[in-house]
């Protein structure tokens, strides 16, 4: 069998037709439903020139509609390149001049964004979710409606061939477009389950966008195990709690930001359905772990670490996450590290390919076959993995090096800071001042420098500790990962003095 994204439903499909594949609210799809509806648009689609090799740009809210729509495109071998919603048609546009896409899909909600002022009068663009509603480009909505379900004849799409295209921009703002194939893909939805207990069939509960590779990477992985993908209308606190009160799904997986939601929230569920529980993308506060326990008693707690150029690298299971506290943990399956010159490098057939059509830059982050994370780490004697900071934020002060992720990680738990985030500010003497960003318990009662260095104690060296606090509203975060966006930090604080 070849490893293939759209086998991972079509052998759904084969073994479990009319099980639930997804849930929206209150909407319900089976695996055979999302099977016929992604071959009558897989043969709408064809119908306007799309083909192996061909790229979609697509832009919509969440919709049940759009997993056929995503298989769609598998099963022809073009590759899609989801957007995020909240982009303007300004935003839009040099991602369009970059990406070069056959066809531009939006929902009713985002037609302004296919304006040709705005963008290319050689894109085609196309609707989705209108029904029979007058759209201003094609409205594949009708057209599915009158095409066949029956499955399509093989089209030669291979292992290798591009399967989607996940623009990644960090905090730079500069998008890069990251090539994963079918074969990553399809690794990354079968190896990752060893990220959970693979036991019980309830379902997750989906909490990552799908504009971003875990959203699709986290659906095909619970697909793989004939399991229901649930989603949500809103990731507020509410909304998710109503959710598993719903839905009772037996496994949950959140960025922090969006675990602070579940956990505040006053809405009652009984928190022992879930079975497995995780947090990944920003290292994990021990505090927070603790309280997902008390909320979840019965779940299996588990911390990740990964990126949208290689998938799910690392793990610290449930069994380690007290005794190692602040550690990524240790290798996936599959997945290879080491450490050089103090920067973590990975390897697997799960990687992506490459930056689209930037040879520079997919160059510099690949070395011997190896990708260089750009994160700085270390191992301990047993070979689990703490990242101290990012290789382009290390801290130059004094002609000493600061990495800001521990620094971070030693103010967990200083009396009166919520969260915190460290930079470095210009200074004429010692080049940078290592200045911490913090949002306060108590607006107004901001630690004093010497409470801050009390609190450091002997954790950390004296060059290390804070020589400036600042206190602030929030941190700026990325939209979909909630990664503390370092940049803005320090413009931020530079803005205040």
């Amino acid at each position: 069998m070849l490893r293939l994204t759209h086998s991972i439903l079509d052998l759904a499909v084969s073994s479990t037709p009319n099980a639930l594949a997804a849930s929206l609210d209150e909407r319900t799809v089976t695996f055979s439903e999302v099977d016929k509806a992604a071959n009558a648009m897989a043969r709408v689609l064809q119908s306007l020139g799309i083909k192996r090799g061909s790229r979609i740009l697509f832009q919509a809210e969440m919709a049940l509609d759009h997993l056929a729509f995503y298989f769609a495109t598998q099963r022809l071998g073009a590759a899609f390149v989801p957007l995020n919603p909240a982009l303007s048609r300004e935003e839009i546009r040099p991602i369009a001049g970059y990406i070069r896409p056959d066809l531009l899909v939006l929902d009713p909600a985002h037609q302004d964004a296919s304006s040709f002022e705005t963008l290319s009068a050689s894109i085609a663009f196309a609707i989705i979710g209108a029904g029979d509603a007058t759209t201003a480009g094609i409205n594949l909505d009708l057209l599915a409606a009158k095409a066949s379900t029956a499955p399509l004849p093989e089209l030669g799409v291979a292992e290798d061939d591009t399967h989607a295209i996940f623009l990644t921009s960090g905090s730079t703002g500069l998008p890069k477009g990251v090539v994963v194939s079918h074969k990553a893909s399809w690794l990354r939805s079968y190896l990752g389950a060893s990220r959970f207990v693979t036991s019980g069939g309830r379902g997750e509960l989906m909490t990552f966008p799908m504009f971003h590779w875990a959203g699709w990477n986290y659906l095909m992985e619970n697909w793989a195990h004939r399991r229901a993908a649930h989603f949500v209308g809103r990731l507020d606190g509410d909304v998710l709690a109503r959710a598993i009160d719903r839905w009772k799904p037996a496994f949950l997986y959140c960025i922090p930001a969006i675990w602070e939601r579940v956990l505040a929230s006053n809405v009652a569920f009984d928190g022992s359905v879930v079975r497995s529980a995780a947090s990944g993308t920003s290292r994990f506060d021990p505090a927070l772990m603790d309280r997902i326990r008390e909320r979840f008693p019965r779940a299996y707690r588990a911390a990740m670490y990964g990126s949208t150029e290689f998938g799910a690298a690392l793990g610290l299971n449930d069994s380690d996450i007290d005794r190692k506290p602040g550690c990524v943990g240790l290798p996936l399956p599959g997945n290879e590290t080491r450490i050089v010159d103090g920067e973590l490098q990975l390897r697997s057939m799960s990687m992506m390919d490459g930056y689209f059509e930037l040879p520079q830059q997919t160059a510099e982050v690949f070395v011997d076959g190896w990708y260089r994370s750009g994160d700085l780490a270390e191992a301990d004697e047993e070979g689990f993995l703490t990242i101290t900071g990012r290789r382009r934020e290390v801290i130059r002060s004094g002609g000493e090096t600061v990495a800001p992720a521990e620094v971070e990680l030693a103010l967990v738990g200083c009396p009166g800071i919520r969260s915190v985030a460290v930079v470095g500010l210009p200074d004429p003497v010692w080049g940078e001042l290592v200045c911490a960003a913090v949002v306060l318990d108590q607006p107004g009662q901001c630690p004093s420098l010497d409470a801050v260095r009390d609190h450091l104690g002997r954790s950390l060296a004296a060059f290390k500790h804070p020589r400036r606090i600042v206190a602030v509203d929030e941190l700026p975060k990325t939209p979909a990962t909630g990664q503390i966006m370092r940049s803005r930090v320090r413009e931020l604080v530079l803005q205040m003095h």
